[in-house]
């Protein structure tokens, strides 16, 4: 299922700063809906955090809140 960037990175405990620099790097899969309106696939991104946290890839730090 799509999910906006907000909610993804709500699930993920990351911010959506740090998911929309992965987006414009393309180091992760996303859907543009609309030239504003960007979707993941909340399941293809764990997915991707999963192989790059493997790969010894910086990992995203948790927000405080």
């Amino acid at each position: 299922m799509l999910t906006p960037i907000s909610r993804a990175a709500q699930e993920l405990s990351v911010s959506q700063r740090f998911l929309r620099q992965l987006i414009a790097q393309d180091r992760i899969p996303f859907y543009r809906l609309s030239s504003r309106t960007l979707r993941v696939d909340l399941e293809e991104l764990r997915q991707c955090m999963k192989r790059m946290a493997a790969d010894g890839q910086p990992q995203a730090q948790k927000e405080s809140t």
